[in-house]
């Protein structure tokens, strides 16, 4: 059942008399230049005893005209809940001090099902905000489709990549290092013997120190470590097999449509031993303390930041924001791209989507991240169209472990980048939150 009810709230804006009414009303004119604005109230996530209420102001350059703003309730697959209309009016006594004019109102929303919504403002013809919201996404129940097979898929790919001799090299870049850490370009061989290159920034003093391995978005280009990603801290970025650094040596096309025949012939299986064989790397040098290693990354890079996490108990806590490849059958739903190239690369090999999604299930983190067994961090944008909110929470909701996430309302799939100083500092405190101090 779901219940909508939009109300007006008297007598709590006192410098606005000219409010929004919830009364039907004909419109008599839709002004030009109308803006809305919608306070961005618990982040715009709301649960049962926060009822979905959108504190909403509509601005107008000139006074005496009214019309009726319409507001529509879909899920995030575009699916109709409920339209509303509110009246306003924008009278001479409304006049704000900045100049133009002013109403002001309460939408409230009811009971929902847990999940993620769209919410339309329009007025005539023009739709003036169009929003995400959620509602208990903890609750939202992503099915597992894992099959019988999982673990032993697994067990045996990091049997293989054991078998790999890693020959770590290491390339001093003088020109990136700085009296704090000294920078390196890096080495290694993984899965398949395919070669890993990537940066390691490392304090020189002899001390040691911990680690934060940052990986990799969706053929992203490699960027050295700045002295104030995780100052005074080892850090190693990396991309998986064939993207960034190892775009040049690219033997896969369009990753995520790779071997799609076979779970053992697909790209990720590969690009997932590659993040184990980093935290190899970084227990491997003399500047890493042995004890605190955190990940993190962005969309695919927060995606392979809980596949580590998921594969490798070394890793001590996890920093996703955004993450890419969760509930691949949804995800497909909900964004064109990059299930079209999928779906291509499907019908070239006369395979049927089934057996595409038989193969994806063996990489799909709502399948992967029940393993996981440290605290982890999730950062998310809600006005996220390329990896949404409904994906990352099917990789959130399985996890065990000590868990919170942090809600960026009015950020997309550049929340990371929106919020950068804001998240890596909320992370460091995360990761210190959580670190060991002895070998005990």
């Amino acid at each position: 059942m779901i219940r909508i009810r939009l109300s007006l709230v008297m007598g709590i804006f006192a410098a606005a008399p000219a409010m929004l009414s919830v009364t039907p009303a004909t419109a008599q004119e839709t002004p030009k230049n109308l803006q809305l604005r919608i306070a961005a109230d618990r982040n715009w996530i709301f649960d049962a005893e926060h009822p979905a209420r959108f504190a909403l102001e509509l601005n107008s350059p000139k006074p005496g005209i009214a019309g009726e703003l319409q507001i529509d309730i879909r899920t995030d697959f575009g699916e109709p809940i409920t339209s509303r209309k509110a009246a306003y009016a924008f009278t001479v006594d409304s006049a704000t001090v900045k100049g133009g004019f002013r109403s002001r109102a309460n939408a409230e929303i009811g009971v929902l099902s847990p999940g993620f919504y769209q919410a339309y403002f329009i007025a005539g013809a023009d739709t003036l905000r169009h929003i995400f919201f959620g509602y208990e996404p903890e609750r939202i129940v992503s099915e597992p489709d894992g099959k019988a097979d999982l673990k032993k898929f697994w067990r045996k790919t990091l049997a293989e990549l054991k078998g790999v001799a890693p020959d770590y090299r290491m390339t001093p870049l003088a020109d990136a290092s700085t009296p704090e850490r000294a920078v390196y370009e890096v080495q290694m061989q993984s899965l398949e013997g395919e070669t890993l290159r990537g940066y390691w920034a490392v304090p020189e003093d002899g001390r040691k120190y911990p680690a934060v391995v940052v990986y990799q978005g969706y053929g992203a280009t490699t960027w050295i470590p700045k002295p104030t990603d995780y100052p005074g801290w080892c850090v190693l970025v990396i991309p998986p097999r064939g993207q960034g650094l190892n775009k040049t040596w690219n033997r896969f096309g369009e990753w995520i449509s790779y071997g799609l025949d076979s779970p053992w012939h697909y790209y990720y299986r590969g690009a997932f031993a590659d993040t184990v064989r980093s935290i190899d790397f970084v227990f491997a040098q003399s500047g890493f303390d042995g004890r605190n290693l955190f990940a993190t990354g962005i969309s695919q890079g927060g995606g392979l930041t809980l596949v580590a996490a998921s594969l490798d108990r070394r890793v001590r806590a996890a920093a996703p924001i955004v993450p890419f490849l969760g509930d691949f059958p949804d995800y497909f739903r909900l964004v064109p791209w990059p299930a079209s190239l999928v779906f291509e690369g499907a019908e070239k090999q006369h395979l049927t989507r089934e057996a595409v999604f038989n193969l994806l299930s063996y990489f799909d983190l709502k399948n992967l991240c029940r393993r996981i067994e440290c605290p982890v961090l999730m950062g998310f944008g809600l006005q996220d169209v390329i990896t949404p909110p409904h994906t990352n929470f099917a990789a959130y909701n399985p996890i065990r472990a000590p868990k919170r996430w942090i809600c960026y309302p009015e950020s997309g799939h550049h929340a990371a980048y929106d919020n950068m100083d804001i998240w890596i500092a909320e992370s460091t405190r995360f990761f210190r939150t959580h670190m060991k101090t002895s070998n005990r």
